[in-house]
């Protein structure tokens, strides 16, 4: 036990580190940069934005607003929120590209692939059970596009203290074994 406590301990301090020398985005929603990130944009690569914290999931939808639509799901939105409360132990904001093909008759989603990782591996498969739960609606009918990109930016806000954050690392430690 006393192996895995001292691995959570370097791991939290290497993020600590890590968290350090990187350049931050802001936390704050409402700042320009991250308004900027949800304002619609006809030349942008994806089809939808994502601006994803604790508090809020944002859907933002940049091209193809009369061929294709998220279909608004509430709950499910609300329970990703929780999941990022659970990773909010640093300030950070990453950003992830999730690539998307639908079926051409039903438009299902057939494959997603992970096009620019966020480098977060609890972030990573938290973005990747998301987009599984999405469904889209076609207003003329016919499914388009069937491959598009889907950018996220997830913002991390660090909300207990250090000695909190190593004491929930501890009993989670104690719990596993």
């Amino acid at each position: 036990m006393k192996r895995y406590l001292s691995s959570a301990l370097i791991f939290i301090s290497s993020v600590v580190l890590l968290n350090c020398g990187t350049v931050q985005k802001s936390t704050d929603i409402n700042s320009s940069t991250n308004q900027g990130f949800l304002k619609p944009n006809k030349k942008a690569k994806e089809v939808f934005r994502i601006l994803l914290t604790s508090d809020n999931y944002i859907v933002s939808q940049m091209k193809y607003a009369a061929t294709i639509t998220r279909t608004p799901d509430t709950g499910g939105d609300k329970y990703m929120c929780s999941e990022v409360k659970k990773l909010d132990k640093i300030d950070e904001v990453r950003e992830g590209l999730l690539s998307l093909w639908l079926y051409p008759d039903s438009g299902r989603i057939m494959k997603i692939r992970t096009q620019q990782s966020t480098y977060l591996l609890e972030v990573d498969k938290l973005l990747s059970e998301d987009i599984q739960r999405w469904n889209f609606t076609f207003p003329k009918k016919i499914v388009e596009p069937t491959r598009f990109d889907i950018k996220y930016r997830v913002i991390l806000r660090k909300t207990l203290s250090d000695a909190e954050i190593i004491r929930e690392v501890r009993e989670k430690m104690k719990e596993s074994h």
